[in-house]
């Protein structure tokens, strides 16, 4: 695989990227034909090219439809800001519909840079470059693949990129039909379960906390009042409200002391709920 054109690399680094390429390329292709999980191609290609996350977005081209995106995120199980969207539409904007299959599209090299609002979120993560690969262009939807760094990208890396993308394309094109659907409905339904033996601030969120409950709740374990909530976070008392009453209703408390006393406690998730349901 010397075709991968590795300029700027010592050779062992060389030999390290041509066996990792030839094991994602073959993970990829087992994973479209059902042999492996999709999110396995996409762990193997993170690891193989040096990337932080690699995201599998399927862009409707119905104007009001969202997209829909499966990530591999090396940094999920323990960091606060997870990546759980695509932004290869940001990136690529009115072009989305209309670039090559298997072109790659860099952040850096854009003459307009990706909205605000957008490159505050990968710059909380420390992600300084995006690249992005149109894997399938159809009337009904574009499909995605995108790749975040933390780094700037070596000569070699963008080279295998370019080589890269060619290869996952026509591949893609060859999938099994609806693996990509299935993916999204059974991931779907293992986030809609809440995970068991974790404390309910645990980085695994058992309980599916939003971000304002989740700090309403960090409070609540700090022995803040509802009154030093309110000024610390800056809300109308309805919405504490509100988000208590959610709280209530995702950890099965049944009052603000039993909320309390399962936080500071850290009592496994289904702990927690299985009490509140014997005491109720």
């Amino acid at each position: 695989m010397r075709d991968y054109g590795t300029a700027g690399a010592s050779p062992g680094q060389e030999r390290a990227i041509e066996a990792g390429m030839i094991g994602a390329v073959a993970q990829w292709c087992e994973c479209l034909h059902g042999t492996n999980p999709l999110r396995t191609a996409l762990r193997y290609l993170t690891d193989s090219i040096g990337a932080e996350a690699v995201i599998l977005a399927r862009y409707p081209r119905d104007a009001g439809a969202s997209a829909r995106a499966l990530v591999h995120d090396r940094a999920r199980s323990g960091c606060r800001i997870p990546l759980e969207q695509s932004f290869a539409g940001d990136l690529l904007g009115d072009y989305l519909d209309k670039a090559k299959r298997g072109s790659t599209w860099y952040r850096s090299m854009q003459d307009e840079d990706v909205p605000q609002a957008v490159a505050s979120a990968l710059a909380r993560r420390n992600l300084v470059e995006m690249v992005v690969i149109p894997l399938e262009i159809s009337d009904r939807w574009v499909d995605t693949l995108e790749l975040h760094f933390t780094e700037k990208l070596r000569q070699y890396q963008q080279a295998v990129l370019t080589t890269l993308g060619d290869t996952l394309s026509r591949t893609w094109h060859n999938r099994a039909r609806g693996m990509f659907t299935e993916t999204l409905l059974k991931s779907a339904a293992k986030q809609a379960a809440p995970l068991i033996g974790s404390p309910i601030l645990s980085a695994d969120n058992p309980a599916r906390l939003s971000r304002s409950e989740y700090r309403v709740c960090l409070l609540l374990r700090h022995g803040q009042s509802p009154d030093q909530m309110l000024a610390e976070l800056g809300i109308k008392e309805s919405t504490l409200r509100t988000h208590l009453s959610n709280l209530y209703a995702k950890t099965g408390a049944r009052n603000l002391a039993e909320l309390t006393f399962q936080l500071v406690s850290e009592l496994p998730f289904e702990l927690a709920g299985a009490r509140a349901g014997r005491v109720a």
